[in-house]
């Protein structure tokens, strides 16, 4: 019984697949490799590089992201318009604001203005601070200006 098992088994392990491994020459290497170049070269123009329009992401980064700039400038305005609330004083209405952004993403606070109504006043101040902390991603190019409109709407009393 041990032998049949035994002539089974080497018979089942003798009848398994054959694998044929050649050890390459340098030259073959050479060959498959110009193959894979070749190949490669004929469809350079079918891969995705993630650029729209030829663009390089270098080149996204050395312009103004009008994106990001919106996103910090609407939280610096919401930031803004709660300024009745800390300063309790007015006057009260809507502050048309102006800031230029430098190269490296940050507001001119010396180029930043408000309305005359507001320049001198602790909320027009507060407006100011609130804005002129904004940044952004910095960029190359001229320095980029903005008009923002700001409601500064007079917080009733005991809300805060």
């Amino acid at each position: 019984m041990r032998k049949a098992i035994l002539l089974i088994s080497t018979l089942a392990i003798g009848c398994g697949p054959s694998y044929t491994q050649t050890v390459k020459s340098p030259d073959e290497l050479v060959a498959e490799q110009e193959q894979i170049a070749a190949e490669q070269e004929k469809h350079k123009n079918t891969y995705d590089t993630g650029t729209e329009g030829g663009e390089l992401d270098s080149e996204k980064r050395k312009k103004f992201d009008t994106r990001q700039a919106e996103i910090e400038v609407n939280r610096a305005v919401r930031s803004a318009e709660t300024c009745p609330g800390v300063v309790n004083a007015g006057p009260y209405g809507e502050a048309n604001v102006s800031i230029t952004f430098n190269n490296e993403g940050h507001v001119m606070a010396d180029k930043s203005t408000i309305d005359t109504q507001f320049a001198e006043q602790p909320i027009g101040k507060c407006v100011l601070n609130a804005i002129n902390a904004v940044i952004v991603p910095s960029y190359v190019g001229t320095p980029v200006s903005q008009q923002l409109k700001i409601k500064l709407v007079e917080t009733p009393k005991g809300k805060k």
